[in-house]
């Protein structure tokens, strides 16, 4: 048995560096909840309201204000002066959840002459549908749940799938592009067979196996390709779902002026945290020593994670600060301009650890003139060179120059990949034929022979 004595350098995080890196990678909406939660444990912290309505503005915001139209200045005026107002209108956002799948379906129904049996077994088939519209329950368990015979179960089943939209309440694909087929007096042979046994090969638009394996010819297979390409596959999708959606509320937002450039941090989405004075006065001042010693621990608590948050602040907006100033170009004249970026350069350039970036843009989003992105976005590794002047392009750059010159082909005898990656060289862009194939993935774009178009007889 062999003993020897090494020594190494290891680093133990303690509670509060963890707590610290928690609240840096909070989004704002999770850092409103972390306060309150934590105001509810800890009774020293007193919550400050983040914005009071009718306060006066900076000069700052009456700056941007001004390069503002006069629709977006009443909106922020009514922000701050109606107490009723809902900030989410501002972003043009419907709040309200529109009318459901079921909802609707149950509207083409309520004239119908059902027994109130019938009528609770349509509701549950309703409820049982998914985002795309389709029926996940099992006929046979909804007739053993009601004590009703399949046929009826079926006959009330059918009488759903005539509804609007077409397709609707089918139990798979094949059921739902039948029904589609039948409602357009389109169910040929051909192409109920083709749904029924080909939907692989449709969508691989293998037009020779098709014609060969339904004895077509291929003018007819492509025909029958492009009807069946044309129905809905997913009828439910258009309508709201039943649970409400996330809205994405930025973190950071860019204005752009007429010469500059201002960011403004999101903090109006959480309170600001105080120590209650009554509390501090009796930590200090109490001849208990366990009160002294369990406010003293709430109070110090309560003071570390306030500089936690304003850490958070700070290394956000020196963040916003650095991409700004490295992605200048794409902030004034749009996404096209974006330049590759690490985080690990970015980082060298702040004295940060990699990580602190990491945390610091992770679920968080960016507002800017040209739309919402996530903060990650602005990070792409160079890729290649592009043009003359031999200067790297993000893979974004790369992936647009593809589809640019995809939209130019011959639809007939599309590009392959090793083509695609000539036709990139040639624009002074070097990369790999698999890494076209990843591109174009990505993207969803389909590979040669799924893009190929047929002449129909």
């Amino acid at each position: 048995m062999d003993l020897k004595l090494e020594m190494k350098q290891s680093q133990t995080l303690s509670q509060r560096m963890i707590q610290s890196a928690e609240i840096l990678q909070m989004t704002a909406e999770e850092l409103n909840t972390y306060i309150n939660e934590l105001a509810l444990e800890n009774p020293v912290i007193d919550m400050v309201s983040p914005a009071t309505p009718g306060q006066p503005e900076s000069i700052e915001q009456r700056q941007w204000l001004n390069s503002f139209n006069e629709e977006n200045y009443y909106l922020y005026q009514r922000q701050n002066n109606d107490d009723e107002y809902d900030f989410r209108d501002s972003w043009n956002i419907r709040t309200d959840e529109g009318e459901t799948l079921t909802d609707y379906l149950w509207s083409q129904l309520i004239t119908g002459d059902f027994t109130q049996q019938e009528q609770d077994i349509l509701k549950f088939m309703l409820e049982c549908l998914d985002s795309r519209g389709y029926l996940e329950e099992d006929l046979e368990h909804i007739a053993e749940t009601f004590h009703i015979s399949m046929e009826k179960a079926e006959f009330l089943l059918e009488t759903l799938q005539s509804l609007d939209p077409a397709g609707v309440c089918a139990r798979n694909l094949e059921e739902c592009l039948r029904i589609q087929l039948i409602r357009r007096q389109m169910a040929t042979p051909a192409l109920l067979a083709i749904v029924d046994q080909g939907l692989e090969m449709v969508a691989k638009n293998q037009i020779n196996a098709i014609a060969r394996k339904f004895r077509l010819t291929a003018g007819e297979a492509a025909g029958c390709c492009q009807i069946i390409r044309s129905l809905n596959p997913k009828p439910g999708v258009s309508f709201s779902s039943r649970e409400k959606l996330r809205y994405i509320i930025p973190d950071v937002t860019i204005v752009k002026f007429k010469d500059s450039f201002s960011i403004l941090l999101n903090e109006s989405m959480y309170p600001s945290i105080a120590v209650n004075s009554y509390y501090r006065r009796l930590g200090e001042e109490s001849q208990a020593q366990e009160v002294q010693d369990y406010l003293s621990n709430k109070i110090r608590q309560a003071e570390w994670v306030k500089q936690c948050i304003a850490q958070r602040g700070k290394t956000l907006m020196d963040v916003s600060k650095a991409i700004l100033e490295r992605q200048e170009a794409f902030f004034a004249m749009g996404p096209s301009h974006l330049v590759p970026l690490t985080m690990a350069e970015l980082a060298g350039q702040l004295e940060l650890h990699e990580s602190t970036v990491s945390r610091a843009v992770s679920k968080k989003y960016l507002q800017c003139s040209w739309g919402v992105y996530p903060m990650s976005y602005f990070f792409s590794r160079r890729v290649g060179a592009a043009g003359d002047s031999g200067t790297a392009v993000t893979a974004s750059k790369i992936q647009d120059m593809m589809e640019e010159i995809i939209r130019g082909e011959d639809k007939k005898k599309p590009y392959s990949d090793r083509i695609l990656a000539e036709k990139l060289a040639e624009q002074g862009v070097s990369i790999s034929r698999r890494t076209v194939a990843k591109y174009r993935e990505e993207r969803g774009i389909g590979d040669a022979s799924s893009r190929k178009e047929y002449e129909i007889n």
